[in-house]
């Protein structure tokens, strides 16, 4: 009868331990190497933003070499951050895409690359 007792307290202690918290979604990041400067690269990633549907863009330069676009969607939520910069003949591009993507994230990416 104690071990009965003692085996249902132990699976009631279990049952109120805290579960592990899953780390909160911060979306995906993805690297490109691109050879336009990163004013360029800005310039045609959020025109590749604005095609699509709902979607707003704005540019702005971080430092002396370096630009970010930061993509909006219809309801103004941050879809994605791209940061350009400057790595000596060719540029980097880091594309945040963001949880407000729900579908393929990377793909998503790459289209606002494109032709960049």
């Amino acid at each position: 009868m104690r071990s009965l007792f003692a085996f249902c307290l132990v699976l009631l202690a279990a049952g109120c331990a805290p579960t592990p918290e899953r780390p909160a979604d911060r979306g995906e990041q993805f690297t490109y190497r691109i050879a336009n400067s990163p004013y360029a690269a800005a310039i045609c990633i959020a025109r590749n933003a604005r095609a699509r549907a709902g979607n707003t863009a704005e540019e702005r330069t971080v430092g002396a070499s370096s630009t970010e676009v930061i993509v909006r969607g219809r309801g103004g939520e941050t879809l994605a951050t791209a940061r350009v910069d400057n790595d000596g003949t060719f540029s980097s591009a880091a594309v945040l895409v963001t949880p407000a993507v729900r579908a393929d994230r990377e793909g998503f990416a790459r289209q606002l690359m494109q032709g960049c």
